[in-house]
């Protein structure tokens, strides 16, 4: 899978946790239940970029919200999600350069004080062929001698396999269950014959959620046919099928793919800048309809969770 698939896949499930309450609830719902039970009443506190260095926020893994837990006098943890689009071995390294940077990070802005804040790793994945991994850090080293296991760094890592969860035990909220189906089912071979059940919620979404996950599950490449959701859509809520249908798709449906795949692309950027950030000014404009499909996507990826319009195009 190329890394800017993935980003898709990583911008759009940064969205549906953007929300403090889907949060929350994806914490309850999916953290081990010995740990679910640990958290206070309060949603988690996303935390901010500048908790952490550059190098680390340039990656799509740096979901990292502060929990209060409950009776222990105020104290809190950190729980650190990374999310994969495909299996990978080595995630487990990157969860322990992560949860090394974010405790390096509390320790010296809080003045070399002990003990450190437990940060716990929360894997999620989203591919069709379920995780096979082991969530054992220590399995890394393979038949080390045991003379030296007790020197070698050893934790484990929460996992949330979303292909091995029947569509209701995604979540019991319908909109935080809408996003994760789309998620679940974004990459499986058989969209196409389950689509009216991937979008199942529609009729109770906002438009804006909606679409959000329409942009998503038909953003290129895609086996999932446009006919296919058209039908869909005029099953599930006809009375709403032109009005979300029509502003942000349709274009990408009816001339995307006669005009070429980059302006194909464009169009579905444009609509969606317009949407998030009212009418787009000519310079950027320009600069959508003249790029290439790689650029494209990028910007697609970004346009999901940026603080306004220049943001979606700064270069990194």
């Amino acid at each position: 899978m190329s890394e800017q698939i993935a980003n898709i896949h990583d911008a759009f499930f940064k969205q549906a946790l953007s929300d403090p309450m889907l949060a929350d609830t994806f914490l309850r719902e999916h953290l081990p239940p010995e740990v679910a039970a640990l958290l206070g009443p309060e949603p988690p506190e996303p935390m901010p970029g500048s908790f952490v260095d550059e190098e680390l926020r340039q990656h799509h893994s740096d979901v990292l919200f502060r929990v209060r837990l409950t009776d222990s006098g105020g104290a809190f943890a950190y729980v650190l999600i990374e999310h994969k689009s495909s299996r990978d071995p080595g995630a487990r390294l990157q969860l322990l350069r992560y949860v090394v940077r974010v405790l390096t990070q509390w320790y010296e802005r809080n003045n070399k004080q002990l003990p450190l804040p437990p940060v716990l790793p929360l894997l999620v994945h989203q591919g069709p062929k379920g995780w096979s991994a082991s969530c054992e850090f220590a399995e890394l080293f393979g038949a080390a001698p045991e003379a030296l296991r007790p020197y070698l760094p050893s934790f484990r890592h929460a996992l949330v396999d979303l292909s091995s969860l029947d569509d209701h035990a995604l979540s019991a909220k319908v909109r935080l269950r809408a996003f994760l189906k789309a998620l679940k089912y974004r990459t499986r071979r058989d969209i196409n014959e389950r689509i009216v059940f991937v979008l199942a919620e529609a009729p109770l979404l906002a438009g804006k959620d909606l679409s959000a996950i329409l942009i998503y599950l038909e953003t290129r490449p895609t086996r999932l046919r446009n006919t296919v959701v058209q039908k869909a859509l005029e099953q599930l809520l006809p009375e709403r099928k032109e009005r979300i249908l029509g502003p942000i798709t349709e274009p990408y449906y009816k001339k995307g793919l006669a005009e070429g795949e980059a302006r194909g692309e464009a169009k579905v950027l444009a609509r969606l800048l317009q949407r998030r950030f009212g009418e787009v000014p000519a310079s950027f404009q320009e600069r959508i309809f003249g790029a290439d499909v790689g650029a494209i996507e990028t910007w697609l990826e970004r346009a999901f969770d940026a603080p306004d319009l220049p943001a979606v195009f700064e270069s990194t």
